[in-house]
């Protein structure tokens, strides 16, 4: 993790992440979903498209607790009582990959109302932009 002693850098680097691994999960989910779908309708029948804002911040900092814990395994549930809205991130496995990035495979599953959605994802983490979805990463050597 980057660490700074001024507050104000560490409060913008933190919401610069969170943006990233939201913006990394929402596009891994539209490029997931887009092979499938002529047009982006679909969306309207996701967990997602009935979030709350502070369902997405529940979400996005549960993930990042995923991706930020060295336990190969770890697992985080959330769940926002006045919404309804719940989820967790899942690691499934994490590797260095031939870039020299460490990289982990999040499994992120939410649920709104009768709707749920479950993918799979790999992220690696850049020293100046966070976690970021990269469909191309193999592990060094293989």
């Amino acid at each position: 993790m980057i660490s700074d002693s001024h507050p104000a850098t560490n409060q913008a680097r933190g919401r610069s992440s969170r943006g990233a691994i939201l913006l990394a999960l929402s596009v891994g989910a539209l490029t997931t979903f887009a092979v499938h779908a002529a047009n982006l309708s679909f969306l309207n029948n996701s967990p997602i498209s009935l979030f709350q804002q502070e369902d997405v911040d529940l979400m996005t900092e549960n993930a990042r607790k995923v991706l930020d814990s060295s336990d190969p395994a770890a697992r985080q549930s959330w769940s926002n009582p006045k919404t309804g809205a719940s989820g967790f991130a899942q690691a499934k496995g994490q590797f260095t990959s031939s870039g020299g990035l460490p990289c982990k495979r999040l499994r992120v599953m939410n649920k709104a109302r009768n709707l749920q959605s479950d993918s799979i994802f790999t992220l690696c983490k850049s020293a100046d932009r966070g976690w970021v979805i990269d469909t191309d990463a193999r592990p060094a050597g293989g």
